[in-house]
């Protein structure tokens, strides 16, 4: 068998771009392009070159290439993206890229021309910074729940939604303390593999457009993790929402596309939580507390009605403890207000109510937040 040999000549051409950088202060920066010869004789070969070249945030690369020329010309840009895809921070982080080909003879030289929105230099600085965020973010005792909910609180309080779509890095986002999605995407990445929990970028569409967040691996199950929609906009000090925290691909899919083949997600966070209750009580304390701030508390059946005789139950029970207030999960949601009125007209006692419900899950199923007075008890 033919030994395949890779000839690499590295050439350094210190070229000093001056670059006016958006953001605040308008600073100007000098970057340095590194460009490299190398031969290559077949498509493998070019593609291992390729991907060395983006590790080192090659600008430009020169190839001397030996071998089939058709197979270049149909192959060289599926093997391009490929080299970019081998890691997805890298990924997101070139911004174009364009080649050229020339052939003459039995040899073809090949340019590749390669633009990319973070330096080594600022990825570099990304990663100091996290070592630094984690160390004393993470705790020893910490485990993987813990840690992604660390990590997705402090990239939510840290980072605003940049409306002006002006920083779409992780070093941009550490920077400036705003990002678009793919910002807290790729910060949200690099600090999640920082912490030892296995982490994907998921590439779909919303709504109004092209979107980008994050899957997780917990105890061996994938779960959505859309960190840029848990943050609200306009910012708010201090809030977290939980809405898009660890979802299945069912839950996700109401408002959420891809079609990029991903891990799938089908085990509820809610069942796995339940399961890690009961099994881990030295952590007792961070479940009961993350359950809170799911609602995952309302999916139990001392909190449900699924008939308007169960809502009212739930309601005259509440009054007989003296309170004046009720919260529950109603399965019917569509029927709640014809019911709930009927129910208050049921209740001797009901002096009047405000009644006030979100949707809540995928199958039809409302949150009620009830308040009520009433009638004094005659003497």
């Amino acid at each position: 068998m033919k030994r395949r040999r890779l000839l690499r000549t590295l050439i350094i051409v210190c070229i000093t771009l001056g670059l006016w950088a958006a953001g605040s202060g308008n600073e100007f920066k000098l970057f340095t392009v590194y460009a490299e010869a190398v031969t290559a004789s077949d498509m493998q070969e070019l593609e291992a070159s390729v991907e060395a070249a983006l590790r080192k945030r090659s600008g430009v690369l020169h190839f001397d290439y030996t071998g089939d020329k058709q197979e270049l010309s149909e192959g060289i840009k599926q093997t391009i993206r490929q080299a970019i895809s081998r890691d997805e921070y890298t990924a997101y982080i070139v911004d174009s890229y364009f080649y050229s080909i020339r052939s003459w003879g039995g040899s073809s030289k090949v340019k590749l021309n390669l633009e990319y929105r973070e330096t080594l230099e600022q990825t570099a600085e990304v990663d100091r910074q996290i070592r630094q965020v984690l160390k004393q973010l993470i705790r020893p005792d910490m485990n993987e729940h813990q840690k992604v909910k660390a990590i997705h609180d402090w990239i939510v309080l840290r980072l605003s939604y940049d409306t002006k779509l002006e920083n779409y890095t992780a070093y941009s986002a550490l920077r400036s303390g705003s990002a678009v999605c793919q910002g807290y995407s790729l910060l949200a990445y690099k600090m999640l593999h920082g912490a030892g929990i296995p982490v994907r970028i998921v590439e779909g569409t919303v709504a109004t457009g092209d979107h980008a967040w994050n899957l997780v691996q917990l105890d061996g199950r994938w779960y959505h993790l859309d960190i840029t929609w848990n943050d609200p906009v306009p910012d708010v000090k201090g809030q977290v929402r939980y809405d898009y925290y660890l979802l299945t691909d069912e839950q996700m899919r109401i408002d959420h596309e891809w079609t990029k083949p991903y891990p799938p997600s089908a085990d509820a966070y809610s069942a796995a939580l339940a399961s890690k209750q009961a099994g881990d009580p030295a952590r007792a304390a961070f479940y009961k507390q993350l359950e809170e701030v799911l609602s995952y508390k309302w999916l139990k059946p001392e909190y449900t009605a699924a008939t308007s005789d169960v809502l009212q139950r739930r309601i005259e029970q509440a009054a007989s403890e003296g309170k004046e207030s009720v919260k529950l999960r109603y399965l019917p949601g569509g029927q709640l207000k014809k019911d709930l009125e009927a129910v208050m007209r049921n209740i001797p006692r009901m002096a009047s109510y405000k009644a006030s419900y979100s949707p809540f899950g995928s199958e039809g199923a409302v949150l009620l937040e009830l308040s009520f007075e009433l009638h004094e008890r005659d003497s």
